[in-house]
């Protein structure tokens, strides 16, 4: 776990220092506007009262132990699965000592300046107490609501490419499934899904958790999963960055009516509507472009060509080979997001260029979906302002 975080730090150095400052300058204005808003707040002057201060660590202790009890219920309630909170807890409990701090830092001035003491000691503890019940909403949301507010996001895609004159295409993407067990998460997928009709269902890489790689339950759950999926012109995948070689997706999807594409191009003929389905798989090197080349080798030009991959890292290559419609994920929508900025980390080359959402480059249209699940090791199982995702398009010709 350590080698995964200490590698996640350099990512993030290398390619998103302005997420770093940013989320350091974010924390530091939270307590800094906590310290000096308990006056206004309140608006009369505050003077400390050491007696009733000293309550403070007790509420602080108190705090600590429900972040503690809310991280071991997750699995109980089959929300998540983590095998290791200590990440998680070490920076809530991180998050709430610095709040303590800068309050405390707050109000010894005022001790100092000998001001009424109970009436400061009173807010200052009115203060401590709503700023750590806030935190522990945000955290409710983030481990317990947001993860099962499963959402469906459409479009329509009209191109050239396709034929106007028969009915339209539905295909229906998934990806980030990170499967440690199936839960109430995985089954709303499914009736969500099933529920649009796709003829088409595509998966884009990370089908198991990474600390579940290996674990056979895992395994057997995803194909689970996969199995309720109903699509009349099949369910098509290609590796993401958890599946490290051919011989792991073999054993992953073996039993199951998955198409896998791995470095190919296949044309589905859908009730007279024919789509050209390119599968590469994602390793961040330079051999993606060598892959993509690879696989779009003898696609005629007029095909409409639908390109799976996990990560936007290829968008300006897809662009420059004519791509039509460009399906991914990787990026979990930054999995815990800030208002008014968006992802703390996309783990995408272009950092927060490339989010989430819907984008054009050139005559390629890409979706970067949020995806279903969480990363893995000791990384928080939680979302925040960015809910699990399902994308429907509806492909027709023009």
């Amino acid at each position: 776990m350590l080698s995964y975080a200490r590698s996640i730090v350099a990512f993030l150095v290398w390619n998103q220092p302005a997420a770093i400052v940013a989320g350091i300058a974010a924390l530091t204005a939270i307590g800094v506007i906590a310290s000096i808003a308990a006056p206004a707040l309140l608006r009369r002057r505050w003077k400390i009262s050491l007696p009733a201060t000293t309550r403070l660590p007790l509420a602080l202790l108190l705090f600590c132990l429900g972040d503690w009890g809310l991280l071991q219920a997750l699995p109980r309630l089959q929300l998540s699965f983590s095998k290791d909170i200590s990440l998680c807890l070490t920076a809530s409990l991180a998050v709430r000592l610095f709040l303590f701090l800068s309050l405390m830092a707050a109000a010894l001035p005022a001790h100092w300046l000998k001001r009424r003491q109970s009436t400061h000691a009173r807010g200052t503890a009115v203060l401590f107490i709503a700023v750590n019940l806030a935190f522990s909403a945000v955290q409710v949301d983030a481990y317990v609501i947001e993860p099962l507010l499963v959402t469906t996001t459409e479009f329509t895609l009209a191109s050239a490419d396709l034929d106007p004159t028969v009915p339209p295409v539905r295909v229906v993407h998934l990806t980030d499934t990170h499967i440690e067990r199936n839960s109430y998460r995985e089954q709303t997928v499914i009736d969500k899904v099933n529920g649009l009709q796709p003829d088409i269902v595509v998966f884009t890489g990370d089908y198991i958790n990474t600390s579940y790689f290996d674990d056979a339950t895992a395994h057997e759950h995803f194909r689970q999963f996969v199995a309720q999926i109903e699509a009349p012109y099949s369910v098509y995948a290609t590796r993401g960055t958890v599946e490290p070689s051919t011989d792991y997706m073999a054993r992953l999807i073996e039993g199951t009516e998955i198409v896998w594409l791995e470095q190919e191009a296949v044309t589905v003929d859908v009730r007279g509507q024919r789509l050209t389905l390119i599968g590469v798989n994602c390793d961040h090197n330079a051999g993606d472009v060598a892959r993509l080349d690879q696989a779009m080798a003898g696609v005629p030009d007029e095909a409409f060509t639908l390109l799976l991959f996990h990560s936007p890292d290829l968008i300006h290559e897809a662009a420059a080979h004519g791509i039509d419609l460009y399906l991914v994920g990787h990026t979990h929508g930054g999995q815990l997001r800030l208002p008014f900025y968006g992802a703390l980390v996309t783990m995408s080359k272009y950092g927060k260029q490339y989010e989430a959402g819907l984008f054009q480059e050139g005559g390629t249209t890409m979706y970067i979906s949020r995806g279903i699940g969480f990363e893995g090791y000791g990384m928080p199982r939680a979302r925040f302002l960015c809910p699990p995702e399902i994308v429907s398009v509806e492909l027709t010709g023009r």
